[in-house]
């Protein structure tokens, strides 16, 4: 009899600890989806207002892309980088026809930096650029959160050094930057939930 009792509460104990080991695995999924976006709304007084979840009433939504680089991309970088990355992520902000833009990014793609890259295409965008950094035109990069308007080799290399990024590029010859996505897009307001 106390054989079949424990072996009960073996099975019940594995069986809750696979459940709690996957609730707790779609948990942080699921709150890292929600804290990927940034929105910006107008309410019903005509305010704009900022939030992770506009309400069903939002006019004018607009989504800001605030998304750091990806766990794929950042599970395949050397321990210093992912280290540097994970406290001090770095965000290149550009615009199409730039030739100092293309010229940043070299910049960190040569000395091995992982970034994320946002493309400033609209008004909203510049207006978002202005809020987040202060700077009025591109390029501009954050490391942390400590922007570097305009592009000065020397400014950047002293910030990424005392972040703690490598000197020179640790990376492997078959990482691939992820692809620059635009900071704003325009949303649809969320549903509003109907109570029971």
């Amino acid at each position: 009899m106390r054989s079949s009792i424990s072996l009960f509460r073996f099975i019940a104990a594995a069986v809750m600890a696979a459940l709690l080991s996957s609730a707790m695995a779609q948990a942080p999924a699921e709150a890292e989806k929600e804290r990927k976006y940034l929105y910006r709304w107008t309410d019903s007084r005509g305010q704009i207002n900022y939030g992770d979840r506009p309400p069903p009433d939002a006019q004018n939504l607009l989504r800001i892309d605030l998304r750091q680089i990806g766990e794929q991309v950042q599970s395949l970088l050397p321990y210093q980088v992912r280290r540097a990355s994970s406290m001090y992520p770095v965000m290149l902000f550009t615009a199409g026809k730039c030739p100092p833009c293309n010229t940043a990014r070299e910049f960190l793609v040569k000395r091995g930096i992982p970034f994320a890259e946002r493309t400033i295409e609209t008004g909203d965008d510049s207006v978002e650029l202005k809020r987040l950094t202060q700077a009025e035109g591109v390029p501009v990069a954050t490391v942390g959160t400590a922007p570097l308007i305009g592009f000065d080799p020397d400014e950047w290399n002293i910030t990424l050094d005392s972040s703690g990024y490598p000197k020179t590029s640790q990376l492997t010859a078959t990482f691939r930057q992820e692809p620059a996505r635009p900071l704003t897009q325009k949303e649809k307001a969320p549903a509003a939930v109907a109570k029971q």
